[in-house]
């Protein structure tokens, strides 16, 4: 996807990680048919480079989270808080053991403005390296919420990525630019954005409730 600006413009590159790696750099072997999009944003940027002269950012986002965000879009952190806050099951697929990596939308935001004002025309992964696995994520939501919640033990979809952290040392050392809410701060800023919602959304008769995880060719993963 794109986003145009004044003379530039820069894509969004969506990113499937490789479940053998231990950290996902700007050059990574993609799973199934998601080989394609790299190549993709490539050409489609050349194109807007030498026909409309334009010049073209790629930016390679990682799970983020924040205030606004959907709250039963199917996600691991808003299907955590929403089950914490009504009380249901938190479900981890798997033993739990997976790890993923989020940043607050407001480090996203910030990345994408200082990849926008640099000069930097290859792809730059702006995530959250700090790293935690989903059932660290279900503990800690749960604890924050002060929740009764308990975790639901699910069988693991057969494709879920294993771990999935960028490699942002090329945002560091090109856009000086790196993560800086910590994850339990972004994650109270979330929580109070969702029971503020839930109860505006009680009061007018309409309780919005968690969706199962993400599907992939008929399974459900952690996103």
């Amino acid at each position: 996807m794109a986003a145009s600006g004044t003379g530039s413009l820069v894509f969004i590159d969506d990113v499937t990680a490789d479940r053998s790696s231990k950290m996902n750099s700007e050059v990574y072997r993609a799973t199934h048919s998601a080989h394609i999009q790299p190549n993709a944003t490539k050409l489609i940027g050349r194109r807007f480079t030498v026909q409309e002269g334009v010049e073209v950012r790629v930016a390679r986002i990682f799970n983020t989270f924040g205030s606004r965000m959907h709250m039963n879009d199917g996600r691991v952190v808003s299907n955590f808080i929403l089950q914490a806050l009504q009380g249901e099951p938190l479900t981890v697929y798997g033993s739990g053991s997976q790890t993923r990596a989020f940043q607050y939308v407001s480090d996203l935001v910030n990345g994408l403005v200082a990849l926008m004002n640099s000069n930097v025309s290859s792809p730059v992964n702006l995530g959250n390296p700090e790293e935690h696995t989903i059932l660290e994520f279900a503990q800690m939501i749960k604890s924050l919420v002060v929740s009764r919640s308990h975790i639901q033990f699910l069988p693991e979809a057969q494709d879920d990525p294993q771990r999935r952290r960028p490699d942002i040392r090329k945002a560091k050392m090109l856009l000086g630019w790196e993560p800086v809410v910590p994850l339990e701060e972004g994650l109270n800023k979330t929580i109070q954005y969702f029971s503020k919602e839930l109860e505006h959304q009680a009061n007018n008769q309409y309780i919005p409730k968690p969706k199962a995880a993400r599907m992939k060719k008929g399974r459900p993963r952690h996103n």
